[in-house]
């Protein structure tokens, strides 16, 4: 059961909040600005990089308030409203880089690597997916050799394939194990190497700490398998009903609608502590 003390709510974006690149639902608005009526912290998530794009989805969204804090690359940027400042952990070095970067050319595969946030991308090769990011996002794409890609450390190596070979590109990937970096499925046809020590999980403990916040005083909402660590390390996890199967697993509980039905927001109108009753009942069933 929920617990009554929340102060904290965290979310992933894509496949959580919204559908990829989509408004955020109308239940989901008047959820999150009823939370921060109440003083509670809000924040997002993502495997983006931490920048204006994410700072402005608040406008974007009209939530007409600005986020507490933002976590990015998995849990490699913390922005906190606070500091003011991205705080950037647990990048890979170069030599860790050139490696993974080996591995993925040998398999005819595509790697992504964001030098500058979104404003500066690097890539093996230009593919249907970074076209329609660079318009989507206004990026500057440079095409270049492992070489060129490994120039400085990063945060994460993204990796795209098509959805329908993942029962063959998944076990190659997983085959090549390493202490050096962890593997995680963002999106299907998504796969992002980072260093071990990189999570969603971690950054939000160490906002927590930062703000002497109990870590059971915050629930989370995601959709799949680099959300895990974070539904883990808050009180209350709750995965959205189109989540991966064992982020379900991992989670306290299951929304009733999924993220094109405003999952997140109909969850938080029937379940939230105090709440006595859906103030948006006429938004839904």
């Amino acid at each position: 059961m929920i617990a009554n003390n929340l102060s904290v709510f965290i979310a992933d974006i894509d496949g959580t909040l919204t559908v990829k690149g989509g408004p955020l639902g109308p239940v989901t608005r008047s959820s999150l600005q009823r939370l921060h009526e109440e003083g509670v912290l809000i924040g997002i998530a993502s495997g983006r990089p931490v920048d204006h794009r994410m700072y402005e989805h608040s406008r974007d969204w009209n939530l007409g308030f600005d986020f507490d804090f933002m976590i990015g690359m998995n849990g490699g940027d913390l922005w906190d409203k606070e500091e003011g400042s991205v705080i950037h952990y647990h990048k890979l070095s170069r030599e860790v880089m050139r490696e993974i970067l080996e591995f993925i050319s040998s398999l005819g595969l595509n790697a992504i690597i964001y030098e500058n946030a979104y404003d500066r991308v690097l890539a093996l090769q230009m593919d249907n997916f970074l076209e329609s990011s660079s318009r989507r996002n206004h990026s500057i794409v440079e095409i270049g050799d492992i070489n060129r890609l490994c120039r400085f450390d990063t945060g994460k190596i993204e990796v795209h394939y098509n959805p329908l070979h993942t029962d063959n590109v998944m076990p190659l990937i997983l085959n090549r194990v390493s202490e050096k970096w962890a593997v995680v499925q963002t999106f299907p046809g998504t796969i992002e190497f980072q260093d071990p020590m990189v999570s969603k999980g971690n950054a939000l403990k160490k906002y927590c700490a930062r703000h002497d916040l109990s870590l059971s005083q915050v629930i989370a909402f995601g959709d799949m398998d680099n959300d895990i660590p974070m539904l883990q390390a808050a009180g209350w996890g709750v995965c959205l009903l189109n989540g991966s199967e064992s982020t379900k697993k991992a989670a306290n509980d299951v929304t009733e609608f999924g993220v094109t039905d405003d999952g997140v927001g109909k969850y938080l109108e029937r379940h939230w502590p105090g709440h006595g009753g859906p103030i948006n009942s006429h938004l839904y069933p």
